[in-house]
């Protein structure tokens, strides 16, 4: 797994929202990460010591311990990443303004390794200019900030501030830990399966769960580039906090990355596209008959080969499933479709299982 090994330095403040980072800390713990806590001296009012060193493995700090009158540089250099979570408005602006006052703060000072900050803050307080200001101070020397959610409140108020899922922690802590290949470029990635309907309920399509694309994505993700999804039948659950437009047909995630093809610098064209579609459609549900219902299939459009004409300095990577000959069938598809790679993988047997 990607934290197995990796030493998280988790910074808690005094926040109503410092409970969720009980649940971070399991899920990071089940994924062989060694985690340690330091907190302000009022994240104590939402959280516990006992609490931590259980979840952990090991002691929590808030003070300066006298045996320990260097804990702020031990804590720095065990370190291989640094997220506070919560992370107050008064600690933020400490933060981007010098001040050492308290353990976390001067631990944060004393390190190196790459740094996170998930904001918590009631909406007006979290928009005031001020704190902004601070955080793009932060922004500009290199400090990662999570994005916060909008929705329900502590205070019972409708809007931004809310601390980041704790899946979107999460990924941002691994992506603090990769190396950033793909900085600054946007992927274009096509996931799940295309629906071509004979009438309202009935359809052909191919079998795909999306898993891959997904992963792929979180790869773009993790190596810092930003993954747009052009999304159709999936079996698994899109991340909220990425961009995805759904569709169903193969003409609608044309039309989908048409749309978004001058934005970027690469396409993963990992969709299961429907070849055929139906000649002849029904506005209502055909009624089942004795004899034979006969239609006629006729090609989609080929996205590929679309994009291909297209093509400027994008790279372009297209995958097959082939039943034989994986390797002269996929490259088969490349000079004609005018893009650089193509990756094929074997589909065998009548079982459901499909990437």
């Amino acid at each position: 797994m990607f934290l197995s090994g990796k030493n998280i330095l988790i910074g808690i403040t005094g926040g109503i929202a410092a409970y969720k980072v009980y649940e971070l800390i399991r899920k990071l713990t089940k994924e062989g990460a060694n985690v340690r806590v330091v907190l302000t001296p009022s994240a104590l009012e939402f959280v516990t010591p006992t609490v931590l060193s259980t979840l952990t493995g090991n002691t929590p700090y808030w003070e300066w311990d006298y045996k320990k009158p260097l804990i702020h540089i031990e804590l720095a250099k065990w370190a291989d990443v640094f997220l506070v979570a919560p992370a107050t408005i008064n600690t933020i602006s400490k933060l981007a303004n010098g001040i050492a006052d308290n353990l976390l703060t001067a631990t944060w000072f004393a390190c190196d390794k790459p740094k996170l900050l998930a904001p918590a803050a009631n909406t007006v307080m979290f928009t005031d200019p001020i704190v902004q200001e601070n955080l793009k101070k932060l922004q500009k020397v290199g400090v990662e900030i999570i994005p916060t959610e909008s929705g329900l409140l502590a205070c019972g108020d409708l809007g931004e501030g809310k601390l980041a899922d704790i899946d979107l922690i999460r990924d941002y802590l691994v992506k603090s830990l990769t190396p950033q290949r793909w900085r600054g470029k946007k992927v274009l990635i096509t996931l799940g399966a295309t629906k071509e309907y004979l009438d309202p309920v009935r359809f052909i399509s191919n079998g795909s769960s999306g898993k891959m694309g997904l992963a792929l994505a979180k790869a773009i993700f993790y190596q810092g580039g930003e993954p747009l999804l052009v999304v159709g039948d999936v079996r698994v659950e899109i991340p909220k906090w990425f961009k995805a437009l759904r569709v169903e047909t193969t003409e609608e995630m044309l039309s989908a990355c048409l749309e978004l093809f001058p934005q970027v610098d690469a396409v993963f064209m990992n969709a299961a596209v429907t070849d055929y579609r139906f000649e002849k459609t029904f506005d209502r549900k055909l009624k089942k008959k004795e004899e034979e219902l006969l239609v006629r299939l006729v090609p989609t459009p080929d996205i590929l080969a679309e994009l291909g004409k297209r093509k400027g300095d994008q790279i372009l990577v297209g995958f097959a499933v082939e039943t034989d000959r994986l390797v002269e069938n996929a490259t088969k598809k490349t000079p004609k479709e005018e893009f650089g790679r193509h990756s094929g993988k074997p589909r065998k047997g009548n079982g459901k299982r499909y990437l």
